[in-house]
Parts: structure tokens; C-alpha cells; sequence
């Protein structure tokens, strides 16, 4: 397999479009998790403007670029729905600029490693206040494996993580039924 390592500056654009024509209203505000997902935001947004903040749409990433205090995490997340969201402008978005040659999912799981996390700590820049912003995520070095590749390993991904879906709906369920089957059989003798 041929294998090389690209610098995602050539491959990603920064997105700074505002929601200055309130195209998106509050049911669109997301925030984001240190687990990387994009989260209902948990700021008071009474009488809030949303007219700055960014707009994140589908299989585009936001990341918060300050990296103190997050439990050696960088806080980033691929908009992975059909939706177009808004996060703060006090965040940074950006695309993947060539998806024939890099897909997002697959940046995406590279971003999710707990070698990334290390790697942006590491080069994050600043005393009391560490920051990892675009300039630095455009310095980033990453395998590019071919796309069929880069869709199997998605799709390994997905599958996996379906299944440990599935094993914590099926352990919840059998703890609720357990009780009824022992008393049942219990009833029966």
C-alpha cells in the first residue's frame, strides 16, 4: 500500500462565514464536547446575537483552539449530520478541500487518536492560556492511505461502533428483564 504523508494545509480551508443574515436560528447553536461530538449547547443564550457566530456545515470540522483545561484533549468535532449548525465565534472551522482524495471521516478518526490530542498540546503556543489554532491544525502531517482505503477503514470504524451500540442497549435490556424471567421461572416451581 502506498502511503504518504501530506501536510493538511494543502488538503483543508479554513470556514469563517457568520450567520450575519440569521439564516440559522438557536435551534442551530451547538457547542462542542472534549468527547469530540457537537453537543446542544449549555450557554444561556437569552437575548443572545447569533449573527457572529460561525456557521459548521455538513462534513465540516469546528474545534475550540484553546487547549488549556481540557483534560489533554483537543475539543473538535466533524458535523457528521445533514444539518448545517452554528458554534461560537470564539471557535474554528474548516474542510476538507479534496474529499476524492482525503475523506473528512477519515481525518476525522485521525483527530480522534490520543496521539492527536498529545500532538496538539504539544504544539499548542501561549503561557496561562495554550492555543492550537488553524495555523498550527495546517502544520499537521497525516497518512493518506488510497480512498478505498480510507472507506474501509471508516466503515470498520462505524461498524464497531455500532456494535458496542448495540452491546449497551442489549446489557440495559437484560437487566431489565432478568428480574421478570427469574421471577417468572421462580413463579413456575
Amino acid at each position: 500500500m502506498n502511503t504518504k504523508n501530506y501536510i493538511l494545509g494543502n488538503l483543508i480551508e479554513q470556514c469563517s462565514e457568520n450567520n450575519v443574515e440569521e439564516k440559522y436560528e438557536l435551534d442551530a447553536v451547538k457547542g462542542i464536547s472534549i468527547e469530540k461530538c457537537f453537543i446542544e449547547t449549555k450557554a444561556d443564550m437569552t437575548d443572545v446575537s447569533i449573527n457572529s457566530y460561525l456557521i459548521v456545515e455538513p462534513l465540516s470540522f469546528a474545534f475550540v483552539p484553546t487547549t488549556s483545561r481540557n483534560g489533554g484533549k483537543i475539543t473538535i468535532a466533524l458535523n457528521q449530520s445533514s444539518e448545517t449548525f452554528v458554534v461560537s465565534s470564539s471557535y474554528q472551522a474548516f474542510k476538507v478541500l479534496e474529499t476524492k482524495k482525503l475523506l473528512p471521516e477519515y481525518l476525522f478518526l485521525w483527530f480522534s487518536r490520543m496521539e492527536f490530542d498529545r500532538y496538539a498540546r504539544f504544539h499548542s503556543w501561549g503561557s496561562a492560556r495554550e492555543v492550537f489554532g488553524f495555523s498550527d491544525m495546517r502544520q499537521v502531517k497525516i497518512p493518506i492511505p488510497p480512498l478505498e482505503v480510507q472507506k474501509s477503514i471508516v466503515a470498520i470504524y462505524q461498524a464497531q461502533t455500532e456494535r458496542e451500540k448495540i452491546a449497551i442497549e442489549l446489557k440495559r435490556l437484560l437487566k431489565e428483564i432478568c428480574p421478570v424471567l427469574i421471577k417468572t421461572v421462580i413463579e413456575e416451581k
